[in-house]
């Protein structure tokens, strides 16, 4: 009886242990095949997914979402890298095609034995996930990236500033309307060239039937001045018809209307300029008049300035600022055909990889009623002679309507052409 207790107990021990040791080996195996499921790994290309049930479930997610082309339908032709990490948690199938780690592609990588190589150091790869961002983003991009390339300076190295230049007027940049007029230098430092303006500096476009061209020697400059009639909305065509109705997007009033022919003297130097302007003859007699647009709530005629006698003029201004990285800028405050203006223009500024020229002008009420005139062009990006050589954008003038409210008096293009690299900023 002893003897069969004790073969009982031995027989039970033997189980026990036995046991034991499959237990060990079946938490063992299962630990290493968790482990391996959980640390990152590759899928190396040219792996055949169709060999196992696990391969043809990811042969199906890949051709469901269109994550990479598989030869025969079946062998991958990009790397396929899975990453458990905390800070990634996706699936990237190559040329930047990325999942996230879900549900779905857990179970598809759960117990993956095929083609499975870990992840070394040597393989890591760093992968760009898209930034959170804020839902107001987009409205504060433009002003941070501003002010990220705030550029405030008055020369480039080993530039100097001559104040008594005689080759300020010197300009390569012409507009179709208004802004400085085309300086083309024919002796560089006796400042003799010439000179050609479509509009006055502060005008947009059809705006003013202003035209100019010059003589400049020295300092001084004489320019003989004419019209465009077509340049401006509108005459009255000789009939009888004065008044006329607003036109929509090119204002026919607050406009300036100039003489058949004008003389004007001026004296220059970088930071002030000084100008005299005569009406030689205006064709009164012989020519139509500006038309008249009226008030739509008081029935008072709306403003234009009709140039005719003479007119002293002057601009201050800060000479050839370099301003976000501009090759001619400047703030000013100027007098011309008795109206006073306060604004900024500059050439080629630069926001990061966005260049423009940007110009701004308000015109005080007197002649005519207060406007505002904004600019912005988007400048040739081409390589060679045409890097930078056109430039057009939208030109808007905002100021008092027939509807007497303040809104749109014209809209329109407005475009500028660089002529050559004969401007040098080095000598002012």
């Amino acid at each position: 009886m002893q003897k069969k207790i004790h073969s009982l107990l031995q027989n039970n021990f033997n189980l026990q242990i036995i046991t034991s040791i499959l237990f060990l080996i079946l938490f063992l195996n299962t630990n290493h095949v968790y482990s391996q499921s959980q640390v990152d790994f590759k899928i190396d290309a040219g792996c055949d997914l169709s060999s196992d049930a696990k391969g043809r479930q990811l042969i199906q997610f890949i051709q469901t979402n269109n994550l990479q082309p598989l030869i025969n339908n079946s062998v991958t032709t990009e790397m396929i890298s899975v990453y458990y990490n905390p800070e990634q948690r996706l699936v990237d199938f190559g040329k930047g095609k990325q999942r996230n780690l879900d549900a779905e592609l857990e179970g598809i990588f759960a117990n993956w034995s095929l083609c499975f190589r870990e992840s070394t150091s040597e393989d890591d790869v760093e992968v760009i996930r898209p930034k959170e961002t804020k839902i107001w983003e987009p409205l504060t991009y433009i002003p941070e990236r501003i002010a990220a390339n705030w550029s405030f300076r008055t020369t480039f190295d080993n530039q100097y500033r001559n104040l008594s230049s005689m080759d300020y007027y010197v300009n390569p940049y012409i507009q179709a309307f208004g802004g400085d007029p085309l300086g083309i230098p024919i002796s560089y430092g006796s400042g003799v060239g010439l000179t050609l303006g479509l509009g006055t500096p502060y005008s947009g476009p059809m705006e003013t039937d202003y035209i100019k061209g010059g003589l400049h020697f020295t300092f001084l400059e004489v320019a003989v001045t004419s019209r465009v009639k077509e340049f401006v909305l509108k005459y009255s065509s000789n009939s009888n018809q004065t008044t006329e109705t607003p036109n929509t997007w090119l204002g026919n009033w607050n406009n300036i209307y100039t003489p058949h022919l004008g003389i004007e003297f001026s004296f220059e130097i970088p930071f002030a300029r000084v100008s005299y302007f005569s009406t030689i003859d205006t064709l009164q007699d012989i020519t139509d008049n500006p038309i008249i647009v009226l008030n739509e709530v008081t029935g008072q005629p709306m403003k234009n300035n009709v140039v005719r006698g003479e007119y002293f003029g002057f601009e201050i201004r800060t000479p050839n600022l370099i301003f976000y990285n501009s090759t001619r800028a400047k703030f000013y405050f100027a007098k011309q055909f008795g109206e006073y203006h306060l604004g900024f223009t500059g050439r080629e500024m630069k926001v990061d990889d966005f260049i423009f020229d940007f110009r701004m002008d308000a015109t005080f009420p007197g002649k005519r009623e207060f406007q505002l005139l904004t600019e912005l062009y988007l400048d040739s990006p081409w390589e060679g002679f045409a890097n930078k050589a056109f430039g057009f954008g939208p030109s808007i003038r905002l100021g008092n309507t027939p509807a007497d409210n303040f809104g749109i008096i014209s809209a329109f293009i407005n475009f500028r052409l660089k002529i050559g690299d004969f401007f040098d900023k080095n000598i002012y």
